[in-house]
């Protein structure tokens, strides 16, 4: 799928599912490949700048409980780094 586009139906959306562990729970992250290459944008910015694109990216394809948002970013961030992206 090409970045930017919004999946055609619902199964090709849950294809772009995948899960990440925030507060002990298994959650389902859509667009979470493209989140986390677009996030590498900012990184010369810092890790400030990183966590707040993570989180604003996923909340446009994903609800996230105002009460979790820091978890979330926690979760992100954690996952960015792992994915082979740097804070510089």
């Amino acid at each position: 799928m090409a970045k930017g586009t919004k999946p055609c139906c619902a199964a090709a959306a849950i294809a772009q599912v995948r899960y990440l562990t925030v507060n002990g729970a298994r959650i389902g992250i859509t667009n979470l490949d493209e989140i986390l290459k677009s996030a590498k944008t900012v990184a010369s910015d810092g890790e400030g700048a990183i966590r707040t694109e993570l989180l604003r990216l996923v909340k446009i394809y994903n609800y996230v409980p105002s009460q979790a948002e820091k978890a979330y970013e926690d979760a992100l961030y954690s996952e960015y780094l792992k994915t082979g992206g740097s804070h510089q």
